[in-house]
């Protein structure tokens, strides 16, 4: 590995496990950037996984020592997730790579137009509906889908934590919303990298320095999560994905 290649895969790292503990959605950032520069897509969603995971381990004792974990809650919707991860990440080993290249194009237009649109903010749910009111069962339904995803393509999973979060919990606060997609992705990660693993998809030398510098960014956002401004993070992230995408659609 060369030195701009090293300097260049710690600073991605630096950037997104920063993104993914205040926000979400570093791995829109990682994993296209992973094919760019040559690993197959498999291997490079593999690879992703493990910055991920060191972060999450990092930012996950941040938000612990300030309180804000619900083990109870976070153990509940994780075990679904892992669940639905296990069957994701066997299906994303499955996976042609243009097939995956295509799908993960769309996927980040998609998570673009719900990073501008925000649709939590349009769908009012009264909190004595039924959907309030059976808000846990509903959850963990839910977590089984968002599992199966993480395990599949990861990217963008924050997003949609979040989003399902502020429908069904109106009482939650973000950063306890972020805290939650926190742990819960650590454990289904956890779990479910193993079949990347044993199926030889992981770049370890790529892992390791993108890890070193998702650790030391998780361990930054967990720090500074409730004083950063999600808005500006959000336009750094929206411009780079906007980038990325282009490159997977006209030139990969």
């Amino acid at each position: 590995m060369t030195l701009f290649l090293f300097i260049t895969l710690f600073f991605l790292g630096l950037l997104v496990g920063f993104i993914n503990l205040v926000s979400a959605g570093g791995s829109l950032i990682t994993l296209p950037t992973l094919i760019f520069l040559g690993l197959p897509p498999t291997v490079a969603n593999g690879t992703n996984r493990i910055g991920i995971l060191i972060q999450n381990f990092l930012g996950m004792y941040q938000f612990h020592k300030k309180g804000l974990i619900n083990w109870k809650l976070n153990f509940i919707l994780a075990v679904p997730a892992v669940i639905g991860s296990i069957f994701g990440a066997q299906y994303a080993i499955e996976l042609s790579d243009d097939a995956f290249n295509n799908i993960l194009a769309i996927v980040m237009i998609v998570l673009l137009i719900l990073i501008f649109l925000k649709p939590q903010q349009y769908i009012k749910i009264d909190k004595t509906s039924w959907l309030v009111k059976n808000k846990l069962p509903i959850l963990i339904i839910v977590f089984i889908f968002i599992g199966f995803y993480g395990g599949f393509i990861q990217a963008g999973v924050g997003f949609l934590i979040i989003i399902f979060l502020t429908l069904l919990d109106k009482d939650m606060l973000l950063v306890e919303m972020h805290s939650v997609k926190t742990v819960v992705v650590t454990i289904y990660l956890l779990i479910s990298t193993f079949v990347f693993i044993y199926n030889g998809q992981i770049n370890w030398s790529y892992a390791l320095v993108l890890a070193l510098g998702s650790g030391v960014g998780g361990w930054i956002g967990g720090r500074f999560a409730v004083q950063v401004s999600e808005k500006l993070l959000r336009i750094v992230l929206v411009v780079m994905v906007i980038v990325l995408t282009l490159y997977l659609i006209f030139i990969k």
